[in-house]
């Protein structure tokens, strides 16, 4: 039998230029919307982003390149040791789908439309006791919500993780992913084994654009010392 790339366990990626024809089977209506949410914001700039271009920097050539999926994740009456196996299940798919070296590989990206979990607190949840299984596994996951606290990376008045609907969104984790990994020992950890010797090149570059950035004084003392070692 054909191995289906784009199944992982019991979930189905979908392309997302077949998510923006509109929902079918195997794509919901809101895994639609999302779709479009996708394009007309995370591939656009915003005024409050303290930066120019794409609200997501990788999404747009994602697009291009074709290696951007969708996927309906259902959490409503589910356990949550199913749940969070489905959504780890992803790590795989992610890591099988083309293309699976080189720069290439960092605009891969999958974004989890979660059903039946509108509270942030869940969200929340979720986010924290996935999050160090995709770090060691090199990638990123980010949570998306309605109300999303976090504050940009360039502007602490904006909040780039708001959306429609909550979402899990998996992607490379790449060299200046320090910049968001540096408040947490093990997450720091995970950073330096997934990047080994270019660690501290990533490293460098956040703290040369230090005065550019919105980073604590303790997360720039994390990182002077790693590069001190």
């Amino acid at each position: 039998m054909e191995r289906d790339n784009n199944a992982c366990g019991q979930l189905k990626l979908v392309p997302i230029a077949r998510a923006l024809e509109g929902a079918s089977d195997g794509c919901s209506e809101q895994m639609a919307d999302i779709a479009k949410w996708c394009v007309s914001y995370l591939c656009n700039p915003h005024p409050e982003l303290g930066r120019s271009g794409a609200v997501c920097p990788w999404t747009p050539p994602s697009i291009k390149r074709e290696t951007f999926w969708l996927v309906d994740i259902d959490f409503a009456g589910r356990a949550e040791q199913a749940v969070c196996r489905d959504i780890l299940g992803l790590i795989d798919g992610f890591k099988r789908n083309a293309p699976q070296d080189g720069n290439a590989s960092q605009f891969k990206a999958i974004v989890g439309v979660l059903h039946g979990l509108d509270d942030p607190e869940r969200v929340n949840h979720f986010h924290a006791l996935l999050k160090p299984q995709f770090l060691e596994a090199g990638l990123m996951l980010g949570e998306f919500y309605s109300l999303c606290p976090k504050p940009g990376l360039r502007s602490d008045t904006f909040n780039p993780l708001r959306s429609p609907v909550p979402l899990l969104v998996i992607r490379e984790m790449v060299e200046l992913d320090i910049a968001f990994l540096a408040d947490q020992p093990q997450f720091v950890e995970a950073y330096l084994r997934a990047h080994g010797m270019r660690a501290k090149v990533g490293i460098n570059a956040v703290l040369h654009q230090q005065d550019r950035l919105c980073l604590s004084p303790e997360q720039v003392d994390v990182l002077q010392r790693i590069v001190a070692n």
